[in-house]
């Protein structure tokens, strides 16, 4: 007994036909994504610690990866010395542990806030501004990038 499937040739033939538009619909939402989280940031970061101006602002950045399917928005600073940026991010000491005990928080980003970690007794007041934008924007992107693949295919 054999079982055959009218029209799965020409729906295949479809689907590749739409591959690219497809693509290149995930690579706008994707890239609006990222844009939108950048700008977020760059308008919810802090300008000043203790009457210390901060440049946070202006090192905030987003890159593309892959060919536009992959996005990273983060800060452009130097791996060593003093890090005010991811300090005013997740906080130090007591506000560390609050802010990070926030149940969005992945793994990921309790190890990386983890890297900035001094002795605890720190007294910086966190007050995050890239997390929240990334948990703002990226709420509803699988289900934007379904819409955007359905519009192509329609």
């Amino acid at each position: 007994m054999a079982v055959t499937f009218k029209g799965l040739d020409e729906a295949l033939a479809y689907v590749k036909q739409k591959e690219n538009a497809m693509i290149e619909a995930v690579k706008d939402v994707l890239a609006n994504t990222a844009s939108d989280v950048e700008r977020q940031a760059i308008a919810s970061a802090p300008s000043q610690w203790e009457g210390i101006p901060l440049n946070i602002k202006q090192k905030i950045d987003k890159k593309s990866f892959n060919n536009g399917l992959l996005w990273k928005v983060g800060l452009d600073v130097p791996s060593t010395g003093e890090q005010f940026e991811a300090w005013m991010e997740f906080g130090t000491g007591l506000s560390a542990r609050e802010i990070l005990s926030n149940p969005q928080y992945s793994q990921e980003v309790r190890t990386l806030a983890r890297t900035y970690y001094r002795n605890g007794q720190g007294r910086i007041i966190g007050q995050p501004y890239l997390m929240p934008a990334f948990f703002r924007n990226t709420d509803n992107l699988v289900t934007e990038m379904v819409s955007e693949i359905n519009k192509v295919l329609k």
